[in-house]
């Protein structure tokens, strides 16, 4: 396939009407049979990927006694794309109101990132340093401990810095209990839950519009969705879990 071929099927072109096209640009007007000769397709299939092409106005046909020849020219391909591109744009400016109108305005679109291994976790996680809102967690925090000590440290340092206030909801470890008792100077209302209860394998943060899912339980991965119904979803959830460890 050469480039001029890739460039035709971006206009729409299949790949054999792009090489009879392009057999034509080379060899002038033509009958069929000599652009089968050229393309190595049969005669037949010339004549119907020629028809085509000539319905849509990218190839000219005409006949002298009962032979048809066909003729490419580049002038009418261009006029064709022209207009198929303005029609294409009234369409777009007529149904958008109308699609508009009938989408639901309690829903929104979900945008899903995905992040691998450590630095990409690292990554993800740092975007909870750009929040507008509170950050809700159920944290797993002996296992967000792997992203490395400096980085943890260095990320607190910055939440503080930037005023993002975060509530966890995780284990009643020995871990937590030390932070715990630094949750005034570090923004941080912290619950535990007791460890009979289950375990906590990944971490689940809502902030804004968005939920932040990281694992780095084994393979290091997180996942970034941005959809405002979900987020309110879990919201809710952290909440009803919230409360009932205040009981």
């Amino acid at each position: 396939m050469t480039a001029f071929t890739e460039r035709l099927m971006k206009l729409g072109f299949s790949e054999k009407e792009a090489v009879v096209y392009l057999a034509l640009l080379e060899l002038g007007q033509q009958p069929a049979s000599v652009v089968a000769r050229k393309t190595g397709f049969p005669r037949p299939t010339i004549l119907f990927l020629c028809e085509g092409l000539v319905k849509r106005g990218f190839v000219r046909k005409s006949r002298r006694g009962r032979a048809q020849f066909f003729y490419a020219d580049p002038s009418d391909l261009k006029k064709i794309i022209e207009t198929e591109m303005v029609q294409r744009q009234e369409t777009l400016d007529e149904i958008l109101p109308l699609f508009n109108e009938v989408r639901s305005p309690l829903t929104s679109p979900p945008r899903v990132t995905f992040f691998e291994g450590i630095d990409g976790c690292r990554k993800a996680y740092s975007l909870l340093l750009e929040s507008k809102t509170e950050v809700l967690e159920f944290a797993a925090h002996e296992d967000l401990v792997k992203m490395g000590e400096p980085f943890m440290k260095k990320f607190v340092e910055q939440r503080v810095k930037h005023g993002v206030h975060i509530r966890p909801i995780c284990r009643n470890t020995s871990l937590h209990r030390m932070f715990k008792n630094l949750d005034k100077k570090q923004l941080r209302k912290l619950r535990m839950f007791p460890q009979s209860q289950g375990e906590l394998y990944s971490s689940i943060d809502m902030f804004e519009n968005k939920v932040l899912l990281l694992n780095l339980y084994h393979d290091p991965f997180a996942i970034l969705i941005e959809n405002k119904e979900f987020a309110d979803t879990l919201r809710t959830i952290h909440g009803l879990v919230w409360r009932s460890l205040a009981a």
